[in-house]
């Protein structure tokens, strides 16, 4: 397994540690809503709007998410956008949403079914799983992005300092290569210098060939 591929599991892991803990809350919260508290209230109070229920305790799973996301899965990327990505969050979150609504929508008023394993397996079940699987690819390319090289040009990635001088056959595969620019900085500048020290010596000008 290479580095990336390390990396990219780790904060899978992370991002999925969140998430259970957001999940969590919010599935607590939509129960009460929509199911009641067995023994005390039942049914609950928006148990006719399950859809509303829904949106609202993901809602609360959403702060969680974020806080939880910004200073452990992705606290070694700089967040981007308005109010340091927290705009970006809340948009990708909302957009999330639409998968596990539609999944909930669908066994509630196509199917007919409104108990609460069918609304959980719907909502909290198949649904969240989609819609985390949407979140974290989009976190990472939108909101919590790696400081430096994301999206170097060649020219720039040619003068950095951290960068081997590079030749005119490395320099082609890397214009050659845009998608090159959305993997780390130091993964390009080590196969630049791979290149570079694979490179045939070239003849010291003056150089004697041979005795006379």
């Amino acid at each position: 397994m290479g580095p990336r591929t390390r990396r990219i599991a780790g904060e899978a892991a992370k991002f999925s540690a969140v998430n259970v803990v957001a999940t969590a809350v919010a599935i607590a919260l939509f129960n009460v809503l929509v199911h009641g508290i067995p023994g005390l209230l039942r049914p609950g109070p928006m148990n006719d709007r399950p859809l509303s229920g829904w949106f609202l305790a993901n809602c609360v799973g959403m702060l969680i998410s974020f806080y939880g996301s910004r200073g452990y899965a992705f606290k070694h990327r700089q967040p981007t956008g308005p109010a340091g990505g927290a705009l970006m969050y809340v948009v990708i979150n909302l957009v999330s949403f639409v998968i596990p609504i539609s999944c909930l929508w669908f066994t509630r008023d196509v199917l007919g079914w409104s108990s609460a394993l069918a609304d959980n397996v719907a909502g909290n079940v198949v649904g969240a799983a989609l819609g985390m699987l949407f979140r974290f690819w989009a976190f990472r390319r939108y909101v919590f992005r790696r400081d430096g090289g994301a999206h170097l040009e060649p020219a720039l990635l040619q003068s950095s300092p951290l960068a081997p001088e590079l030749g005119p056959r490395e320099a082609e595969l890397l214009e050659h290569q845009p998608e090159q620019w959305q993997a780390d900085a130091d993964d390009v500048v080590r196969v630049a210098g791979h290149a570079r020290d694979e490179r045939a010596p070239e003849s010291v000008q003056g150089e004697s060939t041979g005795h006379r």
